[in-house]
């Protein structure tokens, strides 16, 4: 009787805390049926919570093996926050504002511990049971031959400020690429400055050229398993693409690639030691394709290039296709090769997006668009099933195992707030989905009528008379061509072509009537069609003089000279007449 009024007490709160709102206010009855109505289950919401991040810098992870998976997030603010459940377990401080965050196994020994790889500024921080056990730093960029002979000019002091300006200068105009060192240089514009820069510059130890990464991504080593050995992907404002090895230390890499611009965005898919590939979003607004090459550790840039048009605001990956969301408010899926699948055009800004994986469910995967306006738009292919709102504006979104449930979505909007939403177990997203196939009008047959007795004679006599009926429609067919051709040459002949020949000399008249009555405007373009230059040439006008005039006024003449008439080039000759019909007779 004890644990019977237990589980009804807890059955009690349950339902009170799923009739409140997310402000504390109880929901209305309409509220009440929209939630219920809902594929998904609101688990938690602390409006309280902080964070200051963004997709790229949030994971889900099942950090101590145990199936229990948490919530990673590297804040803006430099750190890093675990969350299990309801509550914050850890909080680390990292040594700078974080541009990216994988989770990535590094060893094939069990238990299957994954380490937190943080990419912030030029190094990537490497965290195993949150704790610091490796960093990785950038290579230095390799500088042009010419910028590094008139560095170490200056350092031996064989030339003049001036004169390191005016060749740094000069490499620039050539193509060069300068380093941040000569292009401060070049941006002084005083004499003693410049030389007071150049004088600490030579002090300094060595002359390095280092970058800074932009995004960061895994690529699964040799297996599809969730916890297989992964190896981190690095894109560098350089325009590098580096892929690190395994356990990754100092600065080394597998292999590294150069991009023509500067990369944003990585989407992998494949095996490294099998076949893999890259889709690699820049600054340039355009999609580029690395895979790997014929010799194994390498990688070449594909000749698919795909323009998106604007900037893109979101990318997320779907088994082997590539959800873009540009500054265009569209959102489109292109293949592992950059072919263009399918799209979705949209009313408002996108300010993230995720694919949520649905497992033991019969659709596979749900795509959800955040809007700048707190709207959450679920879609199945391009069809919008189910949209629901939170506090704008969404900041990060990201979907996965949360816990223990398997399909959880994450979301962080408004003023740092955590939002989790979990999918339900019985949701059926056909009873969302709506009317997405044919109309039901296409079930209904059409009402064709019966066949009439004069049918079926007529039918009876195309299959008796075929080649007599054949024969009068050639024959029909040809009286109507002459006619045509008779028509086109008596046009020709009576001079109502748009462009005809004018006398015995090949030239082209076009002639224009423009206005309204009773003066007219006539426009004529004249044109030499032979080969050598007409001279000598006058316009005579002849017209009713019942119903015309000419010569009354200074720009109208009856008669008028044309100038040398050029092969091929057209003259424009204008000339005004007066209607003076009292009916308006033409």
């Amino acid at each position: 009787k004890e644990m019977e009024s237990e589980k009804q007490s807890a059955d009690n709160v349950t339902s009170g805390v799923q009739n409140m709102s997310l402000n504390g206010q109880p929901q209305s009855l309409a509220q009440q049926q929209a939630a219920q109505k809902s594929p998904l289950l609101h688990a938690w919401y602390d409006p309280l919570c902080n964070l200051k991040t963004t997709s790229t810098c949030m994971r889900l992870a099942d950090l101590a093996c145990d199936g229990d998976y948490k919530l990673c997030v590297c804040d803006m603010e430099k750190k890093l926050k675990v969350f299990k459940g309801t509550s914050l377990i850890s909080d680390y401080a990292i040594l700078d504002s974080p541009i990216a965050m994988r989770v990535t196994y590094t060893e094939n020994s069990t238990p299957r511990i994954p380490s937190i790889a943080v990419a912030a500024g030029s190094h990537v921080f490497i965290y195993r049971q949150l704790r610091p056990y490796r960093k990785w730093s950038c290579p230095p960029v390799d500088l042009s031959k010419a910028e590094t002979d008139i560095w170490a000019e200056i350092k031996a002091g064989t030339i003049t400020s001036a004169d390191a300006v005016s060749q740094l200068m000069d490499a620039r105009e050539k193509g060069s690429i300068l380093s941040s060192r000569s292009i401060d240089l070049l941006t002084l514009d005083s004499d003693v400055s410049r030389q007071q820069f150049i004088e600490e510059m030579r002090e300094a130890p060595s002359f390095l050229q280092l970058t800074l990464i932009t995004c960061m991504d895994i690529m699964r080593k040799d297996s599809d398993d969730p916890d297989a050995v992964t190896l981190l992907v690095v894109g560098t404002e350089a325009g590098q693409l580096l892929i690190l090895p395994q356990d990754p230390s100092n600065s080394a890499y597998i292999c590294k690639i150069q991009l023509p611009s500067t990369p944003t965005t990585l989407s992998i898919v494949g095996l490294f030691d099998v076949e893999w590939r890259i889709s690699v979003i820049c600054r340039d607004c355009k999609m580029y394709n690395v895979k790997n090459g014929d010799a194994r550790g390498s990688a070449v840039l594909s000749g698919v290039v795909v323009d998106l048009g604007s900037q893109a605001v979101a990318v997320t990956k779907q088994e082997k296709y590539v959800w873009v969301a540009t500054m265009e408010r569209t959102v489109t899926c292109y293949s592992n090769r950059g072919k263009r699948l399918k799209g979705i055009v949209l009313t408002e800004d996108v300010a993230d997006m995720c694919v949520m994986a649905l497992k033991r469910s019969k659709a596979n995967h749900v795509l959800l668009v955040a809007l700048v306006t707190g709207e959450i738009c679920m879609y199945r292919d391009p069809t919008m099933i189910y949209s629901f709102k939170v506090e704008k504006p969404v900041t990060a979104m990201i979907c996965g195992t949360y816990g223990r449930e398997e399909n959880s979505l994450v979301i962080v909007h408004g003023q740092g707030a955590l939002t989790i939403k979990m999918w339900r177990r019985t949701a059926e997203l056909d009873n969302f989905a709506g009317n997405t196939g044919p109309p039901p009008e296409q079930d209904i047959p059409l009402a064709v009528p019966k066949k009439t007795k004069l049918y079926v004679e007529q039918t009876q006599r195309e299959r008796e008379m075929a080649p007599e009926i054949h024969r009068r429609f050639q024959r029909d067919l040809c009286k109507l061509r002459l006619t045509t051709a008779r028509a086109y040459v008596k046009t020709l002949t009576d001079g109502f072509m748009s462009s005809s020949p004018l006398g015995s000399q090949d030239i082209r008249v076009n002639v224009q009537v423009q206005g309204l009555g009773p003066r007219f405007l006539l426009k004529m373009t004249f044109q030499n069609a032979t080969a050598l230059p007409i001279i000598q040439s006058r316009i005579l006008f002849s017209f009713d003089a019942n119903l015309y005039v000419m010569g009354h006024d200074p720009g109208s003449c009856q008669s008028i000279l044309l100038p040398i008439l050029i092969p091929s080039l057209k003259h424009v000759v204008e000339t005004q007449v007066l209607s003076i019909d009292p009916q308006g007779r033409a």
